[in-house]
């Protein structure tokens, strides 16, 4: 378990004060367990005997020295410094490998240079140097650093052989068990021990983890997953709706989602196989997906708990459905869906088992107001819904934008009002905007209501209405809400003349206006 990244230690400071500092600790791993207590007893001594008070302790437990993000301790020494209101005048760190192990030596740099730059000195206690900035402490401060991120490379190549070696032994590297299979960890002697639960560490460093089948009831259920995929074709969504239905149990007791079945039907695991090295992160530096030629892999490290020709099957399965579709077949579909139904839905597209759902049309042509479109069919109502949201929020953030530039062109105090759709100008004048699709009703005149009540205290309207289809901003009407007092306004074609006056040609006519 993690404890607090900062530790405030109680001080008693009489006036006129010693000098006073911050303690910073780091270890790399939980099985180093007296590492931080062997770091601030270091640290204490060389305090005592320089009068200076520690006032604050950061502490990372661990964690590796390699990055800063992944280090909350440093983090928040760091934001204290940038702050300006830090309380102490420097910074004692055991040494410079615990400072950080950073692969670029100028990163270390960079971190010490903010706390200088803010008057405040590190000193690593343990060091056989000053570090007073001469050029005798700097060389010999980028010796130590190019040491300690050599270090880190070492140890990096060294541990990866070690694991790859108890992979090609039959040895799981880390990582949960996964659904029907359990850890046991075993002796240097051979001896095994209890099987681990969820979350669970071996008890010995020197312990090595196999895996081995679990209990029959999971892996019945395992068998099933296998049967409803290959045989009764059901999706990974599917089969995760019908286990969460059975209530089946997960490792780690969260319900059952379509990556986790993927997980199930893809592993090679579940036929006995260990694979190691799919991907690196090696340094913390970059994540890297790794070709089958560098995969270390034990093949039969345990009984395998799916027959392997299953197996083979789901994935041909898996490589079938997710083969990609000609656009033109996938059109040619919703065609003979159309011809079928008499018109094509979303609901009617995955209700049909022989087409692909709705959601591989739209990743295919973009939206499915697009794919209708191509296929030469009428779009439903839904679909021009959808597609006139999509327009009316891309032309509220552009009017929005607009107003903005102008506004503070012009030299006038601008601020968000209460309300999204609101700018307070000048701490007095309250501008709403009002974005108007075309309504189509019955056998009625295309028409564009503006709601003037949503913001009762504003002072003017801008009413932005799109055009006949819903694609663009078409016209522009500047509203004064003390001329209107109804609490909405319904436009036609016909009534526009009426309100001429109020109607601009454009943003930038509408302000220029103002200004």
């Amino acid at each position: 378990m993690r404890r607090k990244a900062v530790v405030h230690v109680p001080k008693i400071q009489a006036s006129g004060a010693k000098p006073t500092a911050a303690a910073y600790l780091r270890m790399s791993t939980d099985n180093q367990n007296h590492s931080i207590s062997h770091q601030l007893h270091c640290i204490a001594e060389y305090a005592d005997r320089n009068g200076i008070e520690i006032i604050k302790t950061y502490t990372d437990e661990g964690r590796s020295g390699l990055d800063y993000s992944s280090r909350p301790g440093l983090r928040c020494l760091i934001e204290d410094v940038q702050s300006g209101n830090a309380p102490f005048q420097s910074i004692l760190a055991y040494d410079i490998s615990r400072w950080g192990r950073f692969q670029d030596l100028d990163e270390s740099a960079y971190y010490e240079y903010i706390c200088r730059r803010a008057g405040i000195s590190i000193v690593y206690c343990a060091e056989d140097f000053e570090n007073n900035g001469s050029s005798v402490s700097s060389i010999i401060k980028s010796v130590k650093r190019a040491m300690a991120a050599e270090y880190s490379r070492e140890l990096s190549t060294k541990v990866f052989a070690a694991q790859c070696r108890f992979v090609e032994m039959g040895f799981k590297q880390g990582g949960r068990a996964g659904f029907g299979l359990r850890r046991i960890p075993v002796s240097a002697s051979g001896k095994a021990k209890p099987a681990l639960a969820f979350g669970e560490r071996k008890s010995h460093p020197t312990d090595r983890v196999v895996l081995v089948p679990g209990p029959s009831d999971e892996l019945e259920i395992l068998r099933g997953v296998y049967d409803w995929y290959v045989l009764e074709k059901l999706s990974e969504s599917e089969i995760a709706f019908l286990l969460n239905a059975m209530e089946a149990p997960r490792e780690c007791g969260r319900a059952w989602s379509r990556d986790c079945v993927r997980d199930v039907l893809t592993n090679e695991k579940y036929i006995g196989n260990i694979i190691y090295n799919r991907a690196s992160f090696k340094l913390r530096k970059h994540h890297i997906e790794n070709p089958a030629s560098m995969w270390i892999q034990r093949i039969g490290a345990f009984p395998p708990l799916i027959p392997v020709a299953l197996f083979r099957k789901a994935q041909q399965e898996r490589k079938h459905r997710l083969a990609p579709i000609p656009k033109e077949k996938l059109l040619e579909m919703l065609r003979k869906l159309h011809h079928k139904h008499g018109k094509v839905t979303t609901a009617l597209i995955d209700q049909d088992d022989a087409l692909p759902g709705a959601q591989m049309f739209a990743y295919y042509f973009g939206t499915m107001l697009e794919a209708y479109a191509l296929a030469g069919l009428p779009p439903t109502n839904l679909c021009k819904n959808v597609a006139t949201r999509a327009v009316v929020r891309n032309v509220r953030a552009e009017t929005h934008d607009q107003i903005a530039t102008f506004i503070t062109n012009a030299g006038v105090g601008l601020e968000r009002g209460q309300s999204r759709n609101t700018f307070l100008l000048n701490g007095i004048t309250i501008l709403k905007t009002a974005i108007a699709r075309c309504l189509y009703e019955k056998k009625a005149l295309p028409r564009w209501r503006v709601r003037m009540d949503e913001e009762s205290r504003c002072d003017f309207v801008l009413a932005v209405l799109l055009d006949l289809e819903n694609t663009k901003a078409n016209a522009f009407f500047l509203f004064p809400k003390a001329d209107f007092l109804k609490v909405q306004i319904t436009l036609t074609e016909a009534t526009m003349p009426t309100l001429s006056r109020y109607r601009h040609a454009s943003l930038d006519a509408i302000f220029g206006a103002i200004q």
